[in-house]
């Protein structure tokens, strides 16, 4: 069964109807259903993310501004060649992409569906994305698994924070509300490259970053009962020697503390209204 949904451009306002499984909408658990719209789907000229609620109600639409890189259209991912972020960006797409590295960060288990009859190439996928990420995180890091579409109805997601991705159609079911800035970035910061290895040092260097001052974050939260956002920020400012971070990356970072550590630590966070009302 299907159900079939009227896409609308949000550049050029060009509209498209396009059939979406039945299954997705019944096994969605977020409220939320992201469909990633590439290039040629619905206009030659734009691609975007359509996001639809359980009930198949198309509630708004974001932009994807970015170009790419196209492999020669020889260049296939396949047992025998290695994975680039080219050929993951092609066959996963960009938006793809974006949630596939969010969910390595942050550490939420991920499934990718797929018919029978493809290739399981979730061990290559794997040891590329893992490639990304500081080498003691990665026993402690869900891999993304690959899943045949009639095993999909058995999988327990009602209970888990998990990402669910239908390549073929596009679709992607995410258990985050934040919008994907910060991989958007470090993809867009790498693209500027052509040679595969400097892409692949940028993304590292960007992810080791954010995870630096993630784990000195920990490290201030760790020695106080309780601190300002500001506060916080300057004295991440001041003990790694560099600029301020927004209020916007500091969310980030504690999202990812909570993900990969403990809720402890970001509860210690206040800010300076919450304290204003508790003396109301």
């Amino acid at each position: 069964m299907t159900r079939e949904l009227e896409l609308i451009c949000p550049v050029c306002h060009t509209f498209k109807k396009i059939s979406v499984p039945d299954t997705i909408f019944n096994q969605s658990v977020y409220g939320t259903i992201k469909i990633q719209v590439p290039l040629g789907a619905v206009c030659p000229e734009h691609q975007f993310i359509a996001f639809v609620d359980t009930k198949g109600i198309v509630r708004g639409y974001e932009r994807i501004d970015m170009l790419m890189k196209i492999p020669p259209s020889g260049e296939e991912v396949n047992e025998q060649s290695d994975f680039t972020l080219n050929r993951t960006i092609k066959k996963y797409g960009l938006y793809g992409v974006f949630c596939l590295i969010h969910a390595k960060i942050f550490n939420y288990p991920a499934y990718i569906l797929k018919k029978e009859w493809d290739l399981d190439d979730s061990k290559q996928l794997n040891t590329f994305l893992d490639s990304y990420l500081p080498k003691k995180y990665l026993d402690f890091t869900y891999p993304i698994i690959f899943i045949d579409e009639s095993e999909y109805g058995k999988i327990k997601l009602r209970k888990r924070k998990v990402l669910l991705i239908d390549f073929y159609q596009n679709i992607f079911s995410t258990p985050w509300v934040e919008k994907l800035k910060f991989e958007e970035f470090i993809i867009r910061k790498a693209m500027e490259m052509i040679d595969h290895d400097e892409q692949l040092f940028i993304i590292k260097q960007e992810i080791m970053n954010f995870i630096n001052e993630a784990e000195e974050i920990k490290n201030i939260l760790e020695g106080t009962q309780a601190i300002y956002k500001k506060d916080l920020i300057n004295t991440l400012s001041e003990n790694l020697s560099l600029p301020k971070i927004n209020i916007s990356r500091l969310n980030l970072i504690l999202t990812f503390l909570d993900q990969r550590y403990s809720r402890k630590s970001s509860r210690k966070v206040r800010k300076k209204v919450e304290e204003f009302l508790n003396f109301l």
